[in-house]
């Protein structure tokens, strides 16, 4: 799918899903689903192709208004970039930080706590010069009461993502879902939802995915691919056992339709709730890297004076110097 710049790291396009089908059948898919994606357009090519028309409502509440969202953006002499996300929390976030919202259980059992588990979908578009700069196109916030899969991580927790994929493709991501919280199925009757099943892969070695960190792959026996977000990736040989395991922000990616989308810092709400404020940072490095602007360092603080959390992702910036200013400058003021 992607070709590196070392003809000897090419990788391809995998698909995990049971089986695959004709491209007679995608085509007939995707004018039978082609209306989940909103567009104005009344053709096959323009519903594709002027994404500019696609409904962004999929992606939740735009901007963080409630949260008080923001974000800025400096590069410094050696064309190292650092943004930062900052937010507060809010009433809807409905977290709370107690042992009876761990490990699905309590208040976040799947029968009696359905509402708990809900999607809670918030999200922030960047400047272009962020993009250029960074890789990033938005990032996402997600509060999640209970958490989400796997083992400790099932607790209260911020989501906080960034993406490399533009807002109005990723607001086709469309998938079947079932269970609580809602995931995609693992069988899909059209290309959206095959998308998040459909990973990079190296040609010369399949046990390794491009563009994220060693060990880091989905759960084969039970992939969690999450609805415009795609299939989740972690290091699944350093997962907390049981909440109590996570005492720091933890790391995950992304990837749809054979490319990595999103580097995501998953914060756990006992950390950023309270009297107490923190600071958490980690650095990063990639196996077979050609998304060169990757974050390198990550960092999540919490000012418990004002309730202020923010998450810092730090990597080499694309634009710099001058040229950089300029396009900030231009834009900031536009």
């Amino acid at each position: 799918h992607l070709a590196l710049a070392n003809t000897a790291t090419k990788h391809k396009r995998e698909s995990i899903m049971p089986s695959l089908t004709q491209k007679a059948w995608c085509l007939l898919s995707a004018l039978s689903y082609i209306s989940l994606a909103n567009s104005s357009g009344d053709s096959l090519n323009v519903d594709l192709e002027v994404v500019t028309n696609v409904d962004l409502s999929n992606l939740g509440l735009e901007g963080l208004p409630v949260h008080g969202g923001r974000y800025s953006l400096t590069v410094d002499g050696s064309c190292q970039y650092t943004l930062q996300v900052e937010f507060k929390e809010h009433t809807s976030d409905n977290l709370v930080d107690t042992l009876n919202r761990e490990s699905f259980q309590g208040d976040c059992d799947k029968v009696l706590g359905t509402f708990l588990h809900k999607h809670n979908r918030n999200w922030m578009q960047f400047k272009q010069y962020v993009k250029d700069t960074t890789g990033f196109d938005h990032m996402s916030l997600y509060p999640r009461p209970c958490g989400m899969e796997p083992l400790g991580r099932r607790q209260p927790r911020y989501d906080v993502n960034f993406y490399t994929a533009d807002s109005h493709h990723r607001a086709m991501w469309v998938c079947r879902t079932f269970d609580r919280p809602e995931q995609c199925e693992f069988n899909q009757p059209n290309f959206l939802g095959r998308g998040h099943f459909t990973i990079p892969r190296l040609a010369f070695n399949p046990n390794i995915i491009p563009n994220t960190p060693a060990n880091f792959t989905y759960d084969p026996d039970r992939p969690q691919a999450l609805e415009f977000e795609g299939l989740i990736m972690t290091d699944r040989l350093r997962l907390p056992q049981v909440p109590a395991d996570m005492t720091a922000p933890e790391i995950e990616m992304s990837a749809y339709d054979g490319d990595t989308v999103s580097f995501r810092v998953v914060v756990p709400y006992k950390l950023v709730t309270g009297d107490k404020g923190g600071t958490y940072q980690g650095t990063t490095e990639y196996e077979y890297q050609n998304m060169i602007q990757l974050p390198s360092k990550w960092s999540v603080a919490y000012d418990a004076s004002t309730g202020q959390i923010s998450v810092t992702v730090k990597g080499k910036g694309k634009l710099c110097g001058a040229e950089f200013d300029q396009a900030k400058q231009a834009q900031e003021s536009g």
